[in-house]
């Protein structure tokens, strides 16, 4: 798989998981959920800078050859 892929790989699997961390997160401790404020910022906030940075290990790592 080359760097675009690996690239790819990352944003998509970064994104995944912040989100699923996101969402899940309010079940484990107490985080006020008033007029969907957090999940707007899990959606529109985390989910994104977890896919940038997703992208970016992905760039690093295909560009590595191993």
């Amino acid at each position: 798989m080359g760097r675009f892929g690996w690239t790819l790989v990352g944003f998509f699997g970064g994104g995944a998981a912040v989100f699923a961390i996101g969402m899940a997160l309010p079940s484990v401790i107490s985080i006020s959920q008033a007029e969907g404020a957090y999940a707007m910022g899990v959606a529109f906030f985390w989910t994104p800078l977890g896919a940038v940075i997703g992208a970016v290990v992905g760039l690093v790592r295909g560009g590595r050859g191993t």
